[in-house]
């Protein structure tokens, strides 16, 4: 069944205190989790032990798992599987970069609380829906209902980068019991059944170094560059072939990030360098598999070869294939989280789709479970000066939560 019994929501949405989701908001905000590589103070490392203590006071059973040095996902759960099923809400603990605090209104680690809304680094992406996520749980285990299954709670590190944390998740003996999870990213409260894929093509091109007066005598890595630059438009046509239509995502894009000659050794005016690199950003709607991928890129470096003949080009996936994910509106956890934004709002579901990937992609790819990703914040706010997620929003993310996860494992 969908929903479960009236009494068991609104017994926990009654325990659901808001004041508590909000000061839990705001004090992971406070706490910075950009990581800067070469800083080994920073990490996820603070805001997850903060994490921890709160968990370990309202009485859970959880485990820290040490990912990477200083970097540690912390995996809290309410009931154990047995015979029925287990449900992960998911959140991350990193978030990106400041940039320049003269740009923020709003200091972008204070948290302000402003006309209804936290305001700083994360607020929407996604230390909100981690509290979300946090507080319903607790909602749920205070209300003393009965579980026909596990709750997960997962604070993983690392989604703003390669996604470690939600891969050594997957490895994990609780990660493999999962059944379905909620990735509690921003999508405004909307049920987004499908989100793009992603993979970074790391492009190397071979040339050979000459002088610049006599181009003859050497082969020029950056004019291959450029002919697979003028390939791209015909790429993404192709994929857009493979790819099906959603309503609710963009259609598959290919767009060039970092283009670079020489790639080493020193820049000089009037040196052909022996090198060039570039990485194309490939956004996928679902459809085509790795494979499919894999054979339109390469098409279009060796087109890109032809037309520059001594140059050799070739391109490896960064972090792998990210390919897009879609689950169908039968599946339990569809319907239950249909159901419960029904009882937690008194509106009807929304159906919408994530433009990036989350760490959903890994737990999809890996365990196979159907994953849905919901939760507080304006999808276009993330990663802006000033990003902002509105109390409203958290709150009702909160209920959403707390009902959904009573009628999937009611």
């Amino acid at each position: 069944m969908a929903r479960a019994g009236a009494t068991a929501v609104n017994t926990a949405l009654g325990c659901l205190d808001e004041a508590e989701l909000i000061d839990l908001t705001r004090a992971l905000i406070r706490i910075p989790s950009v990581v800067r590589p070469g800083e080994a103070a920073a990490t996820e490392a603070a805001v997850a032990r903060h994490v921890e203590a709160w968990l370990t006071k309202q009485g859970f059973d959880l485990d820290v798992q040490e990912v990477a040095p200083g970097r540690p996902n912390v995996v809290a759960w309410l009931g154990e599987k047995g015979s029925g099923r287990s449900l992960l809400l998911e959140g991350h603990t990193d978030v990106v970069t400041e940039g320049n605090p003269a740009e923020w209104t709003h200091p972008p680690f204070g948290a302000d609380l402003v006309d209804g809304r936290i305001y700083g680094r994360g607020a929407a992406d996604m230390k909100s829906g981690l509290a979300a996520a946090m507080v319903a749980a607790t909602a749920i285990k205070r209300s003393g209902a009965t579980l026909n299954g596990r709750l997960v709670v997962g604070a993983l590190v690392d989604e703003e980068g390669d996604m470690i944390g939600a891969k050594h998740l997957c490895t994990t003996a609780i990660g493999r019991e999962l059944d379905a999870a909620i990735i509690c990213e921003p999508e405004q409260n909307e049920l987004c059944l499908e989100q793009r894929g992603v993979v970074w093509a790391r492009v190397a091109i071979r040339g050979r170094m000459a002088h610049g007066a006599m181009p003859e005598a050497g082969v020029n890595p950056i004019t291959a560059l450029g002919a697979l630059l003028q390939e791209l438009p015909a790429l993404e046509r192709r994929l857009r072939k493979l790819c099906r239509k959603s309503p609710h995502l963009r259609p598959p894009t290919v767009t060039p990030t970092i283009a670079r000659s020489p790639v080493q050794g020193v820049e000089q005016s009037n040196v052909i360098p022996s090198s060039a690199r570039a990485l194309l950003d490939v956004r996928l709607t679902p459809g085509p598999d790795e494979a499919a991928v894999a054979r339109e890129i390469d098409t279009a470096c060796r087109l890109a070869m032809a037309r520059c003949p001594g140059t050799a080009i070739e391109w490896e996936p960064v972090n792998g294939f990210r390919l897009a994910t879609r689950v169908e509106r039968s599946e339990p956890l569809v319907r239950a989280m249909v159901a419960g934004v029904r009882q937690a709002t008194g509106r009807r579901a929304v159906f919408g789709g994530v433009p990036g990937s989350t760490d959903g992609t890994i737990l999809r790819m890996q365990l196979g479970i159907p994953i849905v990703t919901c939760g507080p914040g304006h999808r276009l706010i993330p990663h802006q000066a000033d990003e902002y997620v509105e109390v409203a929003a958290l709150v009702d993310a909160a209920k959403i939560y707390v009902a959904s996860a009573l009628n999937f494992l009611e």
